[in-house]
């Protein structure tokens, strides 16, 4: 992921990033390459962001699957990215740790399941969750 905008991130502590990203946020993909800026050979698609949470400490979380088909890019290991929602908590380098999950893997995590479902239309009961999406502000 390439940066949309720099915003200052500390490696060694969980910080609040205020960024809403728009629903119709505008993704550039090339295999399994995503960056959020056009580029010649990168094919525009649109990843669908929902901001459940739109208080000032917020991150976002991806949905994942291993749908070819309702992903909107791959990233690698015949994974994709649905989408990605908003939801209470901070980033520590470009990971998303939602509020009371700090520790936890939110992967295995149910709540983050149905939340991806509901949220995500090409989800359904098929995605999972996961933090990695500081890039999209920055974060190495």
């Amino acid at each position: 992921m390439e940066p949309a905008e720099p915003v200052p991130v500390a490696a060694s502590s969980a910080v609040p990033v205020e960024n809403m990203l728009p629903t119709d946020f505008k993704v550039y993909v090339q295999g399994d390459t995503v960056i959020n800026h056009a580029e010649e050979g990168f094919e525009e698609k649109t990843l669908p962001t929902v901001n459940v949470f739109t208080g000032s400490a917020g991150c976002y979380v991806a949905c994942y699957s291993r749908d070819a088909e309702k992903g909107v890019y791959g990233v690698g290991g015949g994974i994709f990215v649905n989408g990605q929602v908003r939801v209470e908590g901070a980033y520590k380098g470009r990971t998303c740790l939602p509020a009371g999950y700090e520790t936890a893997d939110i992967s295995a995590e149910q709540s983050f399941k149905e939340l991806c479902g509901k949220h995500v239309a090409s989800c359904g009961a098929k995605c999972w969750a996961g933090g990695d999406t500081g890039g999209w502000f920055g974060a190495p």
